[in-house]
C-alpha cells in the first residue's frame, strides 16, 4: 500500500524551480533505491540516499491498532504531501483564534497552575530534526477555531496546511487550556527550545513537546483498537505512556512509520490509514500534559468534513478537499 500512496502524491505536488527537490515525491526520477534506503530531500533541496531505520515492534497488548496500514502519514518533510492528489486550498484564512505569545512558557494553561514544568533541557537530534522535518523559522499563518459546543468536551479546527503543499511554514503550534486549544505563536527552530506549546500540526504530520520533538514532558499512550470516544472516562494504570522518539538515540537516524514515503514515526502517527486518500482510523490517544493532567484526543478528520466522508466510505476525494485543516476532538480526563 506504501507504493501506491507514494504513486498518488507524487501527482499531487511537484518540486519548485531551481530546486531539484522539496519532498522525496520529486526524487522518484533517481529510480528505485536500494533494498534498506530510500531517497529523501535534505536541506539543500537535493535528493539524498538515506537508510532506513525500521520502526521497532510494540510489546502486545500495549493497545496499537496493527492493522492501520501507513501509520501517521507524517510527511513532516513540510512538503510530503501525504493528502493524496488533494487540491489544497492554501489561500483561504480562517477567522484568527486567540493566539498565545510563544515567549512566555509560564502558566500552561490547564486547569491547574500549568506554569510548573516538570521537565525541560536540551532536545537530543535537533540538526537532524531541522534537516529531515525540514523545519522552518517563520511563524505558520493557519489559525485554530474552537467549532464545538458540547460542555466538557472540545471540537477544535486546526489549520496546518502550512502554506500549501510544499509547506513553506512552519508547523501550527498549539496548547491545551480549559477554554480550548490556543495558538503558540513560534517558529519550527524555536520550538526545538520552548516548552509554551503541547501539540503541532502540519500537512499530514501531528507532534506533541516530548523526547526529540521539543523540551516538554507531553507523552502519548495509546487505547486499544476500537475504543470508542466516549468509553475513555479515566485514564486505565496499565496505560503505557511514551515521548517522541522518531530518531534513534545516540546516532540520530530518523524511524520511519512504515507508509512507504520516509515520514517519522511520530507518536500520534496512527490516526489514518492509506486508502487512495486519509482514511481516518478513529483512534483514541490519551496524552499527559506537562502538569500531570490527561487529555483524551480523537482526530475527527484531516479533510474538510463532507471530503473525509467520502474518503473514509469510498477511498475517494472530490476535486477540492481542504487537506491539512484538522478537526481534534478532545476533554480532559479526571
Amino acid at each position: 500500500m506504501g507504493a501506491l500512496a507514494v504513486l498518488a502524491l507524487t501527482l499531487a505536488a511537484g518540486g519548485c524551480s531551481g530546486d531539484e527537490c522539496v519532498d522525496a515525491f520529486d526524487c522518484r526520477d533517481k529510480g528505485a533505491p536500494p533494498e534498506g534506503q530510500a531517497y529523501v530531500c535534505n536541506a539543500d533541496n537535493a535528493c539524498e540516499l538515506r537508510t532506513l531505520t525500521p520502526v521497532p515492534e510494540e510489546d502486545a497488548g500495549t493497545g496499537t491498532d496493527a492493522g492501520t496500514t501507513a501509520d501517521a502519514g507524517t510527511g513532516t518533510d513540510a512538503g510530503t504531501t501525504t493528502d493524496a492528489g488533494t487540491t489544497t486550498d492554501a489561500g483561504t484564512t480562517m477567522d484568527a483564534g486567540t493566539t498565545t505569545d510563544a515567549g512566555t512558557e509560564t502558566d500552561a494553561g490547564t486547569p491547574t497552575d500549568g506554569g510548573s514544568q516538570v521537565c525541560g533541557g536540551a532536545v537530543a537530534c535537533k540538526e537532524q530534526s531541522i534537516d529531515e522535518l525540514s523545519l522552518r523559522t517563520n511563524i505558520a499563518t493557519g489559525t485554530i477555531v474552537e467549532e464545538g459546543t458540547t460542555p466538557g468536551q472540545f471540537f477544535t479546527l486546526l489549520d496546518g496546511r502550512a502554506g500549501g503543499l510544499s509547506a513553506p511554514e512552519s508547523y501550527t503550534y498549539a496548547r491545551f487550556t480549559p477554554t480550548g486549544l490556543v495558538k503558540v505563536e513560534i517558529d519550527d527552530q524555536s520550538a526545538l527550545a520552548s516548552t509554551a506549546w503541547d501539540i503541532a500540526v502540519r500537512r499530514s504530520v501531528i507532534r506533541v513537546n516530548s523526547g526529540v520533538s521539543g523540551p516538554s514532558c507531553v507523552t502519548v499512550a495509546q487505547t486499544v483498537a476500537g475504543t470508542t470516544f466516549d468509553a475513555v472516562t479515566t485514564v486505565e494504570p496499565t496505560a503505557s505512556f511514551a515521548a517522541e522518539a522518531y530518531f534513534t538515540a545516540n546516532t540520530c537516524e530518523l524511524i520511519v512509520d512504515g507508509s512507504g514515503i520516509s515520514s517519522p514515526a511520530t507518536a500520534l502517527a496512527s490516526f489514518w490509514r492509506y486508502n487512495n486518500c486519509l482514511v481516518m482510523t478513529d483512534k483514541v490517544f490519551l496524552l499527559q500534559l506537562a502538569d500531570g493532567r490527561h487529555v483524551k484526543l480523537q482526530v475527527a478528520s484531516y479533510y474538510e468534513p463532507a471530503a473525509q466522508a467520502q474518503c473514509n466510505s469510498t477511498g475517494t476525494l472530490p476535486a477540492v478537499t481542504g487537506s491539512g485543516q484538522y478537526r481534534f476532538k478532545w476533554a480532559y480526563l479526571p
